[in-house]
């Protein structure tokens, strides 16, 4: 089935028009392969749909792989693409030196593996400018990176980290290699999530961790503000997860501990400025601070806008 909103409007790439129908693609659910949906939003012409089946979220028909490559230049990582609530170069600047939750989430990682290796291997993938990678680094990681743009690995590669500018689709991944895989706000972007999560699956080591970060299409605030949500951008983020979807997922491809939480950064990012946050542990040592961290969680399991996932190999 085709259902096709067209728009007039243009603005830097992020609508659907005329000119570029041709490179539009219809797709079966990723998850279960089903090709029956309801439509829940129209955004910037673009149908965002729900499976019937599974309750997957994606969006449908969708850019093709071509030219959805094309979006990640340079100007997607000055702030100036589809998404331009992140400058990425920016954001590498003004954090590489200071301590944020991409601290916290490399000291978790490294809590989670059942390892002696004193310098774990870790694969970031859509590594972006490489912040993640600096943090888990700094950690102790044996840290690389899998980038799709060349503008965003040149520079990473300019920090001194390896990075290969391929797309995961393209890279072949050894397998039983890698103690922890991440990927922070990438796999809402990935054309095809179950393929890479299998390819992620194979090449993490028996007892490896995945690590990932996205939206969460559950949260009141996608409730209340509908097509609206700031987290609705159909030309790049052509799928959005739920716990439940995700966990799905996860345990499809074969994980043997999979751990979906709601937790974004806003909330974390208080106890963080508030000293709660120990950021070379997941918990805190202090027994008062533990219970505000658990209340504090408690809480953002049902607000968060946003998801943080671990999954055991």
């Amino acid at each position: 089935m085709f259902h096709c909103q067209i728009t007039s409007q243009h603005s830097n790439n992020a609508r659907l028009t005329m000119n570029n129908l041709d490179k539009l693609e219809n797709v079966t659910c990723n998850l279960c392969g089903a090709d029956d949906y309801k439509i829940r939003y129209i955004k910037d012409g673009y149908n965002i749909v729900q499976c019937n089946k599974c309750d997957l979220v994606y969006v449908n028909p969708r850019l093709t792989q071509e030219a959805i490559n094309q979006l990640y230049d340079e100007n997607y990582f000055l702030g100036e693409g589809f998404d331009k609530s992140v400058r990425y170069q920016n954001e590498f600047d003004e954090l590489s030196d200071k301590i944020d939750l991409s601290n916290w989430d490399a000291s978790t990682i490294n809590e989670l593996l059942q390892t002696n290796n004193q310098t774990p291997k870790l694969l970031d993938i859509g590594c972006g400018m490489g912040l993640f990678l600096w943090k888990a680094k700094q950690a102790g990681f044996d840290v690389e990176g899998i980038e799709l743009s060349p503008f965003a690995a040149d520079f990473v590669r300019s920090k001194g980290i390896k990075v290969r500018d391929k797309s995961i689709y393209e890279e072949i991944l050894p397998e039983n290699y890698y103690d922890a895989i991440s990927m922070k706000e990438v796999i809402e972007h990935l054309p095809d999530p179950k393929t890479a999560l299998q390819n992620i699956y194979d090449s993490l080591k028996p007892g490896g961790v995945l690590f990932m970060t996205t939206g969460n299409y559950a949260c009141p605030e996608r409730k209340l503000r509908g097509k609206d949500w700031f987290y609705f951008m159909p030309e790049g983020h052509i799928y959005v997860f739920s716990n439940r979807t995700m966990t799905n997922y996860l345990k499809q491809i074969g994980f043997s501990k999979v751990m979906v939480t709601n937790q974004g950064d806003l909330l974390m990012d208080m106890l963080l400025s508030k000293n709660i946050i120990e950021t070379d542990k997941f918990k805190p040592s202090n027994v008062f601070k533990r219970k505000i961290f658990g209340a504090v969680r408690a809480v953002n399991q049902f607000i968060s806008s946003g998801m943080r996932i671990y999954a055991v190999k």
